[in-house]
């Protein structure tokens, strides 16, 4: 029986995951729908060549099926793609053991148990020779397990989208508590001091922010505005 490292690099190739391959195939598996090389360049932002290249490894893999599309005029029809019927993530078995353990009692340690396992999932954690390294590893992680991740300019926090679960979080807030476990497990395998300090849950609809603790940022001073200063402003904007 494959190990879970040994699954993932079937499904990934045997360098370093590819998260855009990852949401390439997260695209494929949503759907029971075709999608030529075009459609899913415009579905994931990814660049035409991007795309190709990442399915000639999930072809290989077993994990895609290529097949002749829709003829459009004269000459060969192009190639469609779609999920193969057997296609499977490394993380579905976490996935359904989730779903079926969102009900238990002891939420807290539900989080904290899962968050292991999928960290696990991702093998080896990689440590980091900077802050800013670290958490490209971080926006990578969240990447692989199905996630969309945008880091900040700065890198002091991190925009969460695609939730796999964005449906069940009214029913299970504790979801959003396996995330952040998930998080904070990537970055303090880093060894740099780069932390969670607060996940932001929806702070637009679909999109979470994590906001983040580093030494390495800090501003030399801070200017804050009261709010009888913003009221003064205010007027003086609308007599002008």
């Amino acid at each position: 029986m494959a190990t879970a490292s040994e699954d993932a690099r079937a499904l990934w190739g045997a360098s370093k995951p590819s998260s855009s391959r990852a949401q390439l195939l997260a695209t494929l598996q949503a759907t029971d729908t075709e999608f030529s090389i075009e459609e899913l360049s415009h579905q994931t932002g990814l660049h035409v060549n991007t795309v190709r290249a990442h399915l000639d490894v999930l072809v290989a893999g077993g994990h895609v099926v290529r097949i002749h599309g829709e003829p459009k005029g004269r000459g060969r029809p192009p190639f469609a793609f779609r999920a193969a019927g057997d296609s499977r993530s490394p993380f579905d078995d976490l996935s359904r053991t989730l779903t079926e353990a969102l009900d238990v009692a002891n939420q807290p340690e539900l989080a904290r148990s899962t968050a292991e396992r999928w960290a696990e999932k991702l093998g080896p954690l990689p440590t980091a020779d900077t802050p800013d390294e670290t958490v490209e590893h971080a926006v990578d992680s969240l990447r692989t397990v199905g996630f969309s991740a945008e880091a900040s300019t700065l890198g002091e926090s991190i925009t969460v989208g695609a939730c796999p679960y964005a449906s069940l979080i009214a029913d299970h807030p504790v979801i959003c508590d396996i995330h952040t476990e998930l998080l904070a497990t990537v970055l303090n395998a880093s060894g740099q001091d780069v932390g969670v300090e607060a996940m932001d849950v929806w702070v637009k609809p679909t999109l979470c922010r994590a906001r983040l603790t580093r030494p390495d940022i800090s501003p030399a001073r801070s200017i804050t505005v009261s709010p009888a200063d913003l009221v003064q402003q205010t007027h003086e904007e609308d007599q002008q």
